[in-house]
């Protein structure tokens, strides 16, 4: 009996012993989206208390390291999302060296390509790469000149004794997303077909953990769980701007993305069973970057510093008084789209202008306005373009716009929105959802109905004219684009010195009478 007793007792601890050796730690630090908010920048929350607002400062590349090198360890994989370019001056005017430079810094596992890497063009982001000091991925991105992806298909770590490899997607839908002359010889190959081989090669090398480093928003990251799950275990995203304050769970598959603009960093915690390759525990959160004296990175604040002086000190000069905070946003109508488009139209002439929401790129508390500011609302420098069509046109225009809102709203979330200046458009989205052939559309000019056989004549963005078909939908011949050889932001940067202050309410201009 006491033989029994001890033989179990021998099997007990052995099996003990195997598991906890079976069981290993590894913890994902991930951010996405930074657009090169390099400088701790202000933002505001509601006191729950007082029901005023409270303003501190978040972000920046300093914080984000100081916050990184606080939580990483032995078992840390850190990972980077995409879209670090494009947003300040300092990107801008060094065609993104300087986000390469900075992320040289953090010692990344790991950085796949966004969309907006590419907006100075892919011979300048294939230069500024060759400055890295660490492993970018884009397994579907392929560049013709050198016969090859953009960066490599995928890596594999040695993480805390777990063997992981990490699969590099960029947004499919990439012409969408930058101008189409800055990619005119890259490939995009298919998404699916690509992630299927890669998964290959990873089993291959007897990976216990098969991580996707996507930049294409959480819709589409959660299509690709559900057609991947007996294979994948987490997607790290980018692209939608979605803080995930905890990992979203979709056929089994973690899925975790950090917002944007350096205002969290991401961690999530797993256990890994590495003779099952499977994940046995996870936990995940989302930690706010505010900024602590006692946390920040010196040697990063100082290079940040370093790069803020050599664009010089004209891009700190103050030109203007906001008296109400400026609001951009994605997907609704906002005081500053409305400031903009006002902006064009009043500069160009033209009956009408629109901006699309996704074009601003930052919300600027009240308070002095620099020119800097105006670099981060408007970091794109799309050229003012104009056009005239019919008022039959222009209410196909509208209609078409509102249903492919209503498409993208569905598919991936968020629709993007054509913020507008100089009418007024009423319609309801619940018929239209109801009746693909419903036109039902109002439309106004300061209280006077459209007249479907006048010209009107429109002003926009570059952005917007290179993606006609996307914003308002297919017809028998484009309107006649004609550039006016002015700069988005330079009419925004010429209107607040005109000015001085500026207190601009939000209206009512577009009207979607369901409530939605």
């Amino acid at each position: 009996m006491k033989k029994i007793i001890l033989t179990l007792l021998i099997l007990s601890i052995s099996f003990t012993l195997y598991s906890q050796d079976n069981i290993k730690e590894v913890t994902i630090l991930h951010w996405n989206d930074l657009h090169a908010r390099n400088l701790p920048y202000k933002i505001s929350k509601k006191d729950s208390a007082t029901g005023k607002s409270i303003y501190y400062y978040v972000g920046g590349t300093s914080s984000i390291l100081g916050y990184l090198n606080k939580f990483r360890n032995k078992s840390s994989l850190v990972l980077n999302a995409g879209d670090d370019f494009q947003g300040t001056p300092i990107s801008t005017l060094t065609r993104g060296r300087s986000q390469i430079e900075l992320l040289n810094l953090f010692g990344l596992d790991a950085f796949v390509l966004g969309n907006h890497e590419f907006d100075y063009g892919q011979y300048a982001l294939d230069s500024a790469l060759q400055l890295a000091k660490f492993d970018y991925l884009s397994a579907n991105i392929f560049y013709e000149p050198k016969h090859s992806t953009f960066g490599k298909s995928y890596v594999i770590k040695n993480i805390n004794g777990v063997m992981i490899g990490i699969i590099g997607i960029t947004e499919p839908d990439l012409p969408k997303g930058t101008l189409p002359k800055n990619i005119n010889e890259v490939i995009m190959l298919n998404t699916d077909s690509i992630i299927s081989v890669n998964i290959r090669e990873l089993k291959k090398a007897q990976c216990n953990l098969i991580i996707l480093l996507t930049h294409e928003g959480v819709e589409a990251d959660k299509l690709v769980a559900e057609k991947f799950h007996k294979d994948i275990d987490v997607i790290v995203g980018g692209h939608s701007h979605t803080p995930l304050f905890r990992p979203f769970i979709d056929s089994g598959v973690v899925i975790v993305q950090a917002g944007c603009w350096g205002r969290w960093l991401g961690e999530l915690n797993l256990k890994v069973d590495i003779i099952k390759d499977t994940i046995s525990g996870y936990y995940g959160k989302l930690i706010e970057t505010i900024f602590d004296s006692t946390i920040y990175d010196r040697q990063a604040e100082q290079k940040v510093e370093g790069m803020i002086a050599s664009i010089g000190k004209d891009m700190l000069k103050v030109i203007g008084e906001l008296k109400s905070d400026w609001k951009a946003s994605y997907s609704k109508e906002s005081n500053l789209g409305q400031f903009e488009a006002d902006m064009f139209r009043e500069r160009t002439g033209t009956d009408i202008a629109f901006i699309n929401g996704g074009g601003l790129r930052k919300s600027l508390a009240n308070g002095d306005i620099t020119v800097s500011d105006i670099w981060e609302i408007n970091p794109f420098g799309n050229d003012i373009e104009t056009f005239s069509v019919s008022g039959s046109m222009l209410e196909q225009m509208l209609i078409n716009h509102i249903r492919l809102k209503m498409i993208e709203q569905e598919q991936q979330g968020a629709g993007e929105i054509l913020d507008v200046s100089g009418m007024t458009y009423t319609f309801n989205s619940k018929k239209i959802e109801e009746d693909s052939l419903n036109t039902e559309i109002s439309i106004t000019f300061s209280g006077q109905p459209l007249d479907r056989n006048k010209m009107y004549s429109i002003a926009t963005n570059s952005f917007v004219t290179s993606q006609f078909v996307n914003f308002f939908g297919e017809f028998p011949a484009k309107p006649e684009f004609k550039t006016t050889g002015l700069i988005d932001r330079d009419i925004i940067i010429d209107a607040v010195k005109m000015l001085k202050t500026i207190d601009s309410p939000l209206e009512k201009r577009i009207i979607d009478l369901s409530g939605n």
